[in-house]
């Protein structure tokens, strides 16, 4: 994705949520996919349905449309998960934000006003995977900045407190 950089200002880092998150998704969608071939399976071993060539078409039909369907949900999961991105330069942290195909938000913050830096990471999956999230306060209008389930909160948050001191030097 083309972001438009100020004179002087340079990407430090882009970082997207952790790929559990995605992973998580990726495991419904499978079993969502095979949820209608395991109740066909059973109710033809336990004898309740007998198929007859017309029938098999029609279970072949529907198979396809219901993966057709979860297919489509993983793509919206997997391209909202791709397109949410925070980019930290060295003068701002720019939040872009997917909702759903053609609806997201933009947040930009400039690191000039940020007052204090944060991290959390709760609960032990969290802490084995080393995921969380970094709060950012600022001193504008809009009181924190969250970006939240990525990898390696800490180091985020150094590269931003870092950036914020270098800037709030000159």
């Amino acid at each position: 994705m083309y972001i438009p950089l100020e004179d002087g200002e340079v990407i430090l880092t882009q970082v997207h949520r952790h790929w559990w998150f995605i992973l998580m998704r990726v495991f419904g969608a499978i079993l969502l996919a095979l949820v209608p071939v395991v109740i066909v399976s059973v109710a033809v071993l336990t004898g309740i349905v007998v198929f007859t060539m017309t029938g098999v078409m029609a279970f072949v039909g529907i198979i396809t449309l219901w993966v057709l369907v979860v297919w489509t949900f993983f793509w919206q999961f997997w391209t909202t998960y791709y397109m949410d991105i925070w980019v930290v330069t060295n003068y701002r942290v720019i939040d872009i934000d997917y909702h759903r195909l053609f609806d997201r938000d933009i947040a930009i913050l400039r690191l000039n006003q940020v007052e204090d830096i944060s991290t959390r990471m709760q609960g032990i999956l969290p802490w084995l995977l080393r995921y969380g999230s970094v709060s950012i306060q600022t001193a504008g209008s809009s009181r924190e900045f969250l970006i939240d389930q990525i990898a390696d909160p800490e180091g985020l948050r150094d590269i931003i407190s870092r950036a914020a001191g270098d800037l709030h030097k000159k």
